[in-house]
């Protein structure tokens, strides 16, 4: 719903709540006067510019997480989390609840009622529309973007393939488990040679730990299609230490939708790596909205993103930014990366944009 049905079928006190939070000059007796006052008002370019001027970090960073989820209807758990989040990144006094009634009274969310008369919190489709469009234009305003790149390099829907590949040569080999139950070396190399995109296995496994079930013993890549393939319970590693492939893993050695593959192992991703950089689906959101239709300075990006990171036992924000985030989301297909005068510039796939923009997280 728009900022005008949601007002139309606000109670009377939250109208008026929010017409004193703008001090809008209306008739307080005629709730259609107020509406159009208050549609008016919130609406114009120059009222939400003023909003986003205002609002302190913490203020900001929740009217964010609110607006760049896929979501348009929150339980009060939902934006409880949400406030959390946003207070505990800036390390500020604020309150969740204070943080919500504060979005109250600015019109940024709406009471609602669910079928079964739960109460929910909506956002109005064009406030949030036009809000998003004033926050991509102000970021960008401050970086590098370019049109057109001659050369970049794209990954799209190669994960897919390779993960049918390790299906056929789970299928095809007899593959017996080291002690701590990896794949030896010799036969990881010789499926990686398979791969469109090879990768080397892990020589000294290190401190590896935290993107999922086996990324202590495979290179990035792999352990992410290994253990989508073991959640899926498409391979199985038995007793006797064989890996072997399951009635469920040989239903899709032949299936030929790579787009879909693709979704599921995002999806996946997201999910694992997320218990380990909080704001991951946040920060993918972010950078589709930055980086759909133009090609961006990833130099620029990380400076942007950084502030949402925080340095994580054995490794870095730099780190977590380039090698857990920017990689992988080049080698799921959602982002091309290319160069320009020694420059590092990335910029969404179409199939990206269209993965990112249809899941909910």
């Amino acid at each position: 719903m728009n900022l005008a049905e949601m007002l139309l079928y606000a109670d009377i006190s939250h109208i008026n709540k929010i017409a004193d939070h703008y001090q809008c000059q209306c008739d307080r007796h005629s709730k259609q006067d107020m509406i159009q006052t208050l549609i008016y008002k919130i609406l114009q370019k120059q009222t939400m510019l003023n909003i986003l001027k205002q609002a302190d970090d913490t203020e900001q960073t929740f009217m964010m997480l609110l607006y760049l989820d896929q979501r348009n209807q929150f339980t009060m758990e939902d934006l409880l989390a949400k406030g959390k989040k946003a207070i505990q990144l800036h390390e500020s006094s604020h309150k969740p609840r204070d943080l919500i009634l504060l979005s109250l009274k600015k019109g940024w969310i709406f009471q609602g009622l669910e079928k079964k008369n739960a109460l929910v919190y909506l956002i109005p489709d064009d406030l949030k529309a036009k809000m998003l469009e004033l926050i991509r234009n102000q970021y960008l305003s401050q970086m590098h973007t370019l049109k057109e790149l001659s050369f970049y390099r794209d990954e799209k829907r190669l994960i897919a393939a390779d993960f049918q590949t390790f299906l056929k040569f789970v299928s095809n080999e007899e593959i017996l488990l080291t002690g701590d139950g990896s794949i030896y070396k010799r036969q990881q190399q010789l499926l990686f040679n398979q791969f469109l995109v090879p990768e080397e296995p892990i020589k000294k496994p290190g401190w590896r730990f935290g993107y999922g079930r086996r990324y202590r013993q495979y290179p990035d890549r792999f352990s992410l299609i290994y253990d989508y393939a073991f959640y899926k319970k498409m391979i199985e590693e038995d007793e006797r230490g064989f890996l072997y492939l399951t009635n469920l893993g040989r239903n899709r050695l032949d299936h030929e939708n790579l787009e879909e593959i693709t979704m599921e192992i995002y999806k996946f991703w997201l999910r694992i790596y997320k218990s380990s950089i909080p704001f991951l689906p946040f920060i993918v959101q972010l950078i589709d909205l930055l980086a759909f239709d133009c090609w961006l300075s990833l130099e620029d990006l990380k400076r942007t993103v950084l502030i949402w990171l925080k340095d994580r036992y054995y490794e870095t924000k730099e780190v977590i930014f380039n090698e857990r985030i920017i990689k992988m989301l080049h080698h799921l297909g959602i982002i091309q990366i290319g160069q320009d005068q020694e420059k590092s510039y990335i910029r969404l796939t179409k199939e990206g944009h269209r993965f990112v923009n249809g899941f909910e997280m």
